[in-house]
């Protein structure tokens, strides 16, 4: 069997008596040494060191006293100062609480933009796809680029050439326009002629053709070479 040691046996002790267990038997012992004095009546030399030893026994007795006292006085003050401190560590989790709430409010806020943007860009997206699929629509209803060109250049060609038979037709009907108002002036020139050749003469002997005037005669003239 090992041997214990005296460290071992103080703990035992303490955990056995505690703290109060030394100051129990110092009264036990005070109360016994003052029962055997009073017992004993001896007045002399060995009585005196005896009352002595006993009021030591009393003073550290209340040394003891006063200590715990002491010490008791320091855990109330202990205690006051660990409520305290327990306070203001409540109140700061309460304030440390506040702010993380206050924290998570702005990061939930911050999130919620997050999802309106992303709600918005969704949206955009979705409003882009649905017009790329009607344009694609379109598009494949329509044909190619090069038959298209093709057709569009063969537009062009008969268009210039319409243009051309256009201006073609414009020129002819000025000419024919001319040469109506140049008909007209000759008509009505011989028209005055033949009147006056009536008015002037019952028998005429001249050619209607010789008595007309120069300028009747030369777009007369004109007029056939036109034609």
């Amino acid at each position: 069997m090992s041997a214990v040691s005296d460290d071992e046996i103080i703990k035992r002790k303490l955990l056995v008596e505690g703290e109060s267990g030394n100051d129990d038997r110092r009264l036990t012992l005070l109360l016994k040494n003052y029962l055997r004095w009073v017992a004993s009546d001896d007045v002399g030399d060995v009585g005196f060191e005896t009352f002595q030893a006993l009021i030591g026994s009393v003073n550290q007795c209340e040394n003891a006293m006063e200590q715990s006292a002491l010490v008791l006085s320091m855990n109330q003050e202990q205690l006051n100062q660990y409520s305290e401190l327990f306070k203001k560590i409540s109140q700061f989790v309460f304030i440390i609480n506040l702010f993380a709430l206050e924290t998570d409010m702005e990061n939930a806020k911050v999130r919620m933009d997050e999802c309106k943007e992303e709600l918005r860009t969704a949206k955009i997206i979705r409003k882009n796809r649905r017009e790329y699929d009607s344009l694609a629509k379109i598009i494949a209803e329509h044909p190619e680029r090069d038959v298209t060109l093709e057709k569009c250049q063969k537009l062009k060609s008969q268009l210039q050439r319409l243009q051309e038979l256009d201006k073609e037709y414009d020129r002819k009907i000025a000419l024919r326009k001319k040469q109506f108002h140049l008909f007209l002036f000759a008509l009505n020139s011989l028209q005055k002629v033949i009147e006056e050749d009536e008015s002037s003469s019952p028998v005429a002997t001249e050619d209607p053709v010789t008595n007309l005037p120069d300028d009747a005669s030369t777009e007369e003239g004109t007029r056939m070479d036109t034609n």
